[in-house]
């Protein structure tokens, strides 16, 4: 997968805080049965050709109905919906970014989904990962359907070089004790090995990694639309990040995913933590035995990663919302989900499928996608994201764990009355 999908940068966080308020042209749609329907990029599969068969095999079943599909660029995306969505031109039905959908609803762009979803004979809510459907909620209503999802994340490790460091590669750190036990034992500062790769710069890629140590601590960000930032399970989450940074490469503060990943596939680190799809770019370009297990918890713990991914929403100004409507049934079967989706599909018949066909380990991804917890669903998302981004950097330029988690949080703070 590419890895600009999920890794929901500081350039999407900036935009979403672009007024909503800007402007568009004219109304492009003269025929109330041309059905306008936008997608992302999400790699280099080509949409277009995946999409064909599943608009012919739409428009036969709804006869004088026209399909017209836009494919969008991630990071061109968020600006041009919302400069469409406050016009009179624009998308019936769009894919958008779990973290904008809050956003989204709250402004009023995109609509309430709960009486379609309910009379439906195909959408049933259990049938999708429940993570990636309880990310379509917002103030107590359903605006999506899951398209697809992935998690951050899974523990990456070189199983040669934890045989060099006599461990046993079958048996990798299940806990955060074992974890750094074997750290210790993979770092030597005398060939610039390190233990693990790890992502630190500022943008939502240190946010989602941080997310996962603190919900697996029985951590949260948003509790009750309040800050829950500053908890005793969240201090030693980041702790245990920051022993994490000890055991990395110089610089972690500056170290995206894109960095990282080739730290690892180098060689030069043992672990990484990262999503299922760097299984494409370890697959081309880790010359090595790599596996792939459930990242370390505390004792007795479960592991809970950060999700990602994308859900189909309708236009509060789509023409025929109730065709906008049949279109994300049809677009939602196993079938349909698994051929248009780079991404693991959200509807677990065609999730299982995908990965079992596409990814090394597919039991340790299911797992970890099974167990997956959202990011907070708040039109106040972009800067609290910002807040966690700030934290860790503090952090990781020698600050107080207590003392950045209380500035955090009181950002965060301001952030939520500020949305109200």
């Amino acid at each position: 997968m590419n890895k600009r999908v999920l890794s929901t940068v500081a350039i999407g966080a900036l935009a979403l805080s672009v007024s909503l308020t800007a402007c568009s042209g004219g109304d492009s749609r003269t025929d109330s049965d041309t059905l306008e329907v936008w997608d992302l990029q999400q790699s280099g599969k080509d949409i277009n050709e995946s999409y064909a068969p599943i608009i012919q095999s739409f428009e036969k079943a709804n006869p004088g109905v026209k399909v017209k599909l836009t494919v969008i660029p991630y990071e061109q995306y968020l600006n041009k919906a919302l400069l469409a969505l406050n016009g009179s031109s624009g998308p019936d039905v769009l894919s958008l970014d779990q973290i904008w959908m809050a956003q989204l609803a709250a402004a009023g762009q995109i609509s309430a989904l709960d009486e379609q979803i309910e009379a439906s004979s195909t959408i049933e809510p259990d049938d999708f990962f429940a993570g990636a459907w309880a990310s379509n909620v917002y103030d107590d209503s359903t605006y999506g359907v899951p398209l697809n999802a992935d998690v951050w994340e899974q523990l990456y490790y070189n199983a040669d070089l934890f045989e060099k460091a006599g461990l046993d590669p079958d048996a990798p750190p299940t806990t955060w004790e074992e974890w750094n036990a074997a750290l210790e034992k993979l770092t030597d500062p005398s060939t610039d090995q390190a233990g693990i790769s790890l992502i630190g710069c500022k943008n939502e890629g240190s946010v989602v990694v941080t997310n996962s140590l603190m919900f697996s601590n029985d951590g949260s960000v948003i509790t009750d639309d309040a800050s829950s930032y500053d908890s005793a399970e969240n201090a030693a989450a980041l702790e245990q990040y920051a022993t994490l940074a000890d055991f990395a490469p110089a610089g972690v503060a500056a170290t995206c995913e894109q960095d990282a990943v080739a730290r690892f596939t180098a060689g030069k680190a043992a672990m990484l933590l990262d999503g299922s799809w760097q299984q494409d770019t370890m697959k081309t370009s880790a010359d090595f035995d790599w596996r792939i297990a459930v990242p370390p918890v505390p004792a007795g713990k479960t592991f809970i990663g950060a999700l990602g991914g994308f859900n189909l929403g309708i236009s509060a100004k789509a023409t025929r919302p109730d065709l906008a409507f049949k279109w994300i049934e049809h677009l939602t079967t196993a079938e349909n989900q698994v051929a248009v989706n780079s991404l693991i599909p959200a509807l677990k018949t065609a999730g299982a499928e995908f990965v079992a066909e596409n990814r090394q380990q597919p039991d340790v991804v299911l797992e970890t996608l099974e167990n997956g917890g959202t990011r907070p669903a708040t039109p106040a998302y972009p800067q609290i994201s910002k807040a966690q981004q700030d934290t860790v950097q503090a952090i990781l330029g020698g600050e107080d764990v207590a003392k950045a988690l209380a500035e955090g949080s009181e950002a965060i703070g301001a952030a939520i009355d500020a949305a109200r």
